[in-house]
């Protein structure tokens, strides 16, 4: 290549590999101090900054489409507290009868969407790290049942999909569902809330 592009012994430039634990953009601006305050050194992020950002678009659009399953699961939440609300209408009114405030009625069913939130969100997570964890074993049975492994290296030029793991998103998802499930559970609770403790003892 050096004799194709004419360039003696020179060379179009030097690829240095960091130590884990070392930030690229950091090490690319002492080596730029180094030689004068140039920009002949990039980062790996700034060499794929373009394909990045495709990344994170796509990575952005899965959490969107993510968010909206979640909310129709919530109206499912919401629906089956509803029902159990108009079921139990006459248990709600012997617990208002006894003594039960509104607030505390209330709380018994924001806390039923809580913890169907928080149990399917444990649920969730176990099921998605369980795949994960034996994802390259499903592709490589999948490979071979349908004779693509060829083309999976010749395309892709892998055969085994990386990955990695971000508390971050794990976080957010979390946060975001059990969230979301509690507030399904508000309806519900103003209903159950409203109901008198007379009119629900009467209720057939």
């Amino acid at each position: 290549m050096q004799e194709l592009y004419g360039l003696g012994h020179g060379v179009h430039g030097v690829s240095i590999r960091l130590k884990p634990g070392f930030d690229s953009d950091e090490v690319a601006a002492k080596l730029n101090a180094l030689f004068g305050g140039s920009d002949r050194a990039i980062s790996w992020i700034d060499s794929f900054r373009d394909f990045l950002f495709v990344i994170q678009l796509e990575k952005n659009m899965l959490f969107f489409f993510l968010l909206f399953i979640v909310l129709v699961a919530s109206f499912a939440i919401a629906s089956s507290l509803l029902i159990a609300v108009v079921r139990k209408t006459r248990e709600i009114g012997l617990i208002g009868a006894l003594g039960g405030k509104p607030r505390q009625v209330a709380a018994c069913f924001c806390f039923q969407g809580f913890f169907i939130g928080v149990a399917g969100t444990a649920l969730g997570i176990a099921f998605a790290v369980t795949a994960l964890t034996f994802r390259n074993e499903v592709v490589h049975t999948f490979a071979r049942l349908t004779q693509s492994e060829a083309a999976l290296l010749r395309f892709y030029q892998f055969s085994n999909l990386p990955l990695s793991y971000s508390v971050r998103d794990f976080a957010l998802i979390i946060t975001s569902s059990v969230v979301i499930a509690t507030l399904a559970g508000l309806l519900p609770a103003w209903r159950a809330a409203r109901l008198k403790p007379a009119e629900a003892l009467r209720n057939e």
